[in-house]
């Protein structure tokens, strides 16, 4: 064994006293500070939120939601309305057209039980209105809201031009089993149903 005697290579160590760490753990307190600290910071964060304000803006998004998908079954006269798309037409038309919320709100008024899309057309007309109603259905047709190069596109696979084909025709696109092909399951490759389509 080699053991070094010189002055220079000796290093002074003081007296500490040595943490037991078969008794504590490694880095115990360390962590403990930690998960203290971030309990502490997510309570007083929540605290700050203020909650009845939250709730109430929750509550009054979900009534124009509900008031926009309203407007878009009397324009259209479809009933089966995608809930989940008109959330996302909803918010394009929030960020696009200031003051969305409130400007559909008396088109949701002027509706009435079995009225036709034509009469609610004709009254959106009297009312000045029509060009609000009549870029809820381009957006729901197109896939898009608004008709300049800054339009934001919601849906492209989804757009209602394509409901009237759909039964004979995949969407438009480069590949020919339609947008987000590969979003579909694989198949079992052990299933013969491939080799026998063929």
């Amino acid at each position: 064994m080699l053991t070094l005697s010189h002055p220079v290579l000796k290093t002074v160590t003081p007296n500490l006293p040595q943490p037991d760490y078969d008794r504590v753990g490694i880095d115990t307190n360390r962590r403990r500070f930690l998960k203290s600290s971030l309990i502490v910071t997510a309570g007083c964060f929540i605290t700050s939120l203020p909650l009845s304000g939250l709730a109430q803006n929750t509550a009054s998004s979900g009534d124009t939601l509900r008031a926009f998908i309203r407007i878009t079954q009397a324009i259209t006269e479809h009933k089966q309305v995608n809930a989940e798309l008109a959330a996302h037409f909803f918010n394009a038309f929030v960020k696009k057209v200031p003051n969305f919320a409130q400007q559909i709100t008396p088109l949701v008024q002027m509706i009435q039980e079995g009225m036709s899309a034509t009469a609610f057309a004709e009254k959106a007309q009297a009312a000045g209105l029509q060009a609000r109603l009549q870029q809820i259905v381009t957006a729901w047709y197109t896939g898009t809201v608004g008709n300049d190069y800054h339009g934001i596109l919601v849906s492209y696979q989804q757009a209602w031009m394509y409901r009237t084909v759909s039964d004979g025709l995949v969407v438009p696109t480069y590949c020919g089993n339609g947008p987000l092909w590969w979003t579909a399951p694989v198949p079992d490759a052990n299933s013969t149903a491939v080799i026998d389509a063929l």
